[in-house]
């Protein structure tokens, strides 16, 4: 079947007519890749993704080796199962065609992600992932108020983590903190948040009481010799004098 024909089948709210228009944009995805003709063969099992409305996605910094972007919160970043939702890396590779993971942002979490544009470079950065040699710095909104810098050291998911929380004010309801983290454990930040009485703000998976329009983690900056400071500026929900963000008393403690 037609790779236009295909679309409107599959997508009944695109006409074949808006499907080759699309496809001439390179708005549609054929198995990861941009494609731009409509007369392209596809097969049943193909992976098929439209991005008829492409979000703006802002790009921190770009070389010829990699391209640093700030995901938006409520955005995966890699493909989800049912592909309902287009992905910060297939909205990259309409754009920029040839692109490599990296590492990963929870779908709730803003901030940098750092993808990179040839294999060489793909395996040089994902070294210095696997190594810790990234600095990895996060800003939190977290529940209750913590008056000084705590260090948790504690396995996630049966394996080392530690995270160092460093207050930067508080409003008498929550505490404005950076997240430094050593690894990069699944929801690592969250876990030991939630560990020592203090969830983020809006997490109600690990225990959060507080009532948020999103949950109040960014992954502000990544620093290493290799490219300098990453960094993507916070979200303005993220000052402590725009309570309107987050509301409801703590949990008791």
């Amino acid at each position: 079947m037609r790779l236009d024909q295909a679309i409107a089948s599959r997508f009944p709210d695109i006409s074949r007519r808006r499907a080759r228009q699309l496809i001439a944009e390179r708005r549609v995805l054929v198995n990861e890749r941009a494609v731009s003709i409509a007369s392209r063969e596809v097969n049943a099992d193909d992976r098929i993704a439209v991005a008829e409305d492409e979000p703006e996605i802002a790009v921190i910094r770009e070389t010829a080796d990699w391209i640093a972007v700030d995901k938006p919160a409520g955005m995966p970043t890699q493909p989800t199962k049912d592909r309902v939702q287009r992905s910060l890396e297939e909205l990259l590779r309409l754009r920029y065609q040839a692109i490599w993971i990296i590492h990963r942002l929870d779908t709730p979490t803003s901030g940098v992600v750092l993808f990179a544009r040839s294999q060489a470079a793909a395996a040089e950065l994902s070294a210095l992932f696997a190594q810790g040699s990234i600095r990895k710095t996060y800003v939190s909104m977290i529940e209750g108020v913590l008056a000084a810098e705590q260090v948790v050291d504690t396995a996630v998911q049966g394996k080392d983590a530690k995270t160092t929380f460093r207050p930067i004010g508080n409003d008498g309801v929550s505490t404005l903190v950076e997240a430094i983290i050593e690894t990069g454990r699944t929801h690592q930040i969250r876990i030991h948040a939630a560990s020592i009485g203090y969830p983020v703000a809006g997490d109600r998976r690990y225990g959060s009481g507080i009532r948020a329009k999103r949950l109040m983690l960014h992954a502000w900056k990544l620093e290493h010799a290799r490219f300098g400071v990453l960094e993507a500026p916070l979200p303005t929900s993220f000052s402590l004098s725009t309570a309107p963000a987050l509301s409801a008393p703590p949990i008791p403690r």
